[in-house]
């Protein structure tokens, strides 16, 4: 292409314009069924059919019972920037619906085959899109006792197929997909719900009164769990919580859950306020479930700052922090001192929930309108101090210093190499050859740059370690999913040291130079926890001192 032709300013046609629009609202199935199930919502919907093919890229379906949409009207739900939700400017911060921008039906018809039929009261339409272009459009003004909408779209990207490289496994699109039905099984739960997916029996969820019968159906299926549930108001701004007893230290990610005014947020600083808040519930690195609600007026939140209306904007945010943290925090004191003063049975506590996990964590007070209190909170919002010298625990860690922690156990003080005892674990993880079964996938997918195109026997072997890469170009490569066995682990730089050093086999394995940016003083305690004592000394790992020795080594 020469100087002239690129320096051509041309107006893009229509279609390919719509594309692009689509790209941005439409990343993957799951934005797509997100966003036909809000406009079922907004149509007083009080039950939703769903069905899925091949994780919604075959067949999205969605039948509901609301109002439907006008048969004059039909074609234009359809066009961009069509709506019925917003007249003014000023509209856009007074909303009490999800759909208000009229891109969504748009985007879809332009990269899929769409199939829409709608009744209201006054009559019927039928229209169908593929591509964008309108290929069959029926209607008829009839009475009808009975109301609703059909949607069945079908092929998605099948007229942008460069997408499709944007896809990711077939678990983690699923997982995507799970996580927005789950959010509006867990916020319209006086909706009547089904759910398929392919050729397997429906999933039903009858319409409750209270989303603690909701959050059971959907979190707890099939499981005696409790939950400890606390709210507050204040100034017009609702917080109510509800916390998972149980915890562990794998996916709990997959069931966090916050809304703001009904929408599915995902805030990763409201989420490091309600993880941190609610620490003392969970043994140490470990995480429960949690689904948060929260109601803000609303001119004093702004959704109309991403596409896909996940991110909001909070006018007054240091309020909104300091009523998450206040709220929960106080709840769980509470029932701290009631549990050491009066020791009581589970059952006598106002909530079903035991006490008897709780730990104790000394909260700090943090002044969320000052921005410099704020920034040091989420800086160090994980950081938990150490104990002293003085004061031993009875078993575990004594002291950190550097690369090597002192350690208590059995009544006996160890001094331990955190950079050999990881590494010694860590082989023997990757050497177990049982990591691709636990696979799980990256909520966010990794990028990484490699000086050359990978070879297929160093991507067998990732494979076989359970870490899956696509290839976006010739010297980028995309981390889909890793072990759940190196959660702990920064496994992020192990793949770009197996990518670096193009390992292929175990024999290869050698992490020696390898150097860990971060260490976590749990996961070591949990590693102790899981090898015997005498196995790391005769490994020269872990070695027996004096207090005398410790004391002489501290003071170098």
């Amino acid at each position: 292409m020469n100087q002239s032709s690129l320096s051509k300013i041309n107006l893009l046609p229509e279609h390919i314009i719509d594309q692009i629009k689509a790209g941005e609202v439409i990343e993957r199935p799951s934005t797509l069924i997100k966003e036909i199930i809000e406009n079922s919502v907004d149509a007083n919907s009080t039950k939703i059919e769903i069905h899925l093919r091949e994780n919604g890229l075959e067949l999205i379906s969605i039948i509901d019972n609301g109002f439907g949409i006008s048969h004059q009207e039909l074609p234009l739900a359809f066009c961009r920037h069509a709506t019925s939700k917003i007249n003014h400017f000023e509209d856009l911060y007074h909303l009490s619906s999800y759909g208000f921008r009229g891109e969504a039906l748009a985007s879809i018809a332009s990269i899929s085959r769409v199939t829409c039929e709608s009744q209201t009261k006054n009559g019927w339409g039928l229209i169908k899109i593929s591509g964008g272009e309108t290929l069959t459009y029926q209607h008829e003004a009839q009475a009808n006792t009975e109301t609703g909408t059909q949607l069945f779209i079908k092929d998605l990207f099948y007229n942008t197929p460069v997408r499709m490289k944007f896809i990711q496994s077939k678990t983690s699109e699923k997982n995507h997909l799970k996580k927005i039905l789950n959010s509006f099984l867990l916020t319209q739960y006086q909706i009547e719900f089904s759910i398929k997916w392919d050729d397997k029996e429906k999933e039903y969820y009858q319409p409750r009164t209270n989303p603690a019968d909701r959050i059971k159906d959907v979190l707890f299926k099939n499981k005696d769990s409790q939950l400890v549930i606390t709210q507050q108001a204040y100034d017009g701004v609702c917080f109510k919580i509800f916390l998972s007893q149980d915890s562990s230290r794998g996916n709990a990610h997959k069931n966090h859950f916050l809304f703001i005014n009904d929408r599915f947020i995902q805030d990763i600083k409201l989420h490091k306020i309600i993880l941190n808040a609610a620490s003392s519930l969970w043994p140490e690195g470990e995480t429960g479930h949690y689904v948060a609600y929260l109601d803000i007026p609303s001119d004093e939140v702004d959704v109309n700052i991403h596409p896909n209306k996940t991110v909001v904007k909070l006018f007054k945010a240091p309020r909104v922090f300091s009523i998450i943290s206040g709220t929960i925090r106080h709840e769980l004191t509470s029932r701290q001192q009631l549990h050491t003063a009066a020791s009581p049975k589970a059952s006598e506590l106002p909530l079903e929930v035991s006490t008897d996990s709780f730990s104790n964590v000394e909260y700090r007070p943090v002044d969320f309108s000052m921005k410099d209190q704020v920034e040091d909170y989420f800086d160090n919002i994980h950081q938990q101090p150490h104990p002293s010298l003085d004061k031993p625990s009875e078993s575990g860690l004594v002291f950190d210093f550097h690369d090597y922690s002192l350690y208590k156990i059995n009544d006996h003080l160890f001094i331990l190499n955190k950079e050999k005892i990881l590494i010694y674990h860590l082989m023997k993880i990757l050497c177990s050859q049982s990591l691709k079964e636990n696979a799980v996938p990256l909520l966010v997918s990794r990028p990484i740059k490699v000086s050359q195109k990978v070879q297929t026997q160093t991507n067998d072997f990732l494979q076989s370690l359970g870490f899956e890469i696509d290839h976006l170009d010739a010297t980028t490569v995309a981390v889909r999913t890793f072990p759940k066995d190196l959660q702990s682990y920064p496994y992020l730089e192990i793949i770009e040291y197996l990518l670096e050093h193009k390992i292929s086999s175990f024999d290869q394995l050698d992490f020696s130079h390898f150097k860990f940016n971060t260490y976590n003083n749990s996961l070591i305690s949990d590693i102790l926890s899981k090898i015997a004592i005498t196995e790391l000394i005769e490994q020269n790992i872990l070695q027996q001192m004096t207090q005398d020795q410790i004391k002489k080594y501290y003071a170098k």
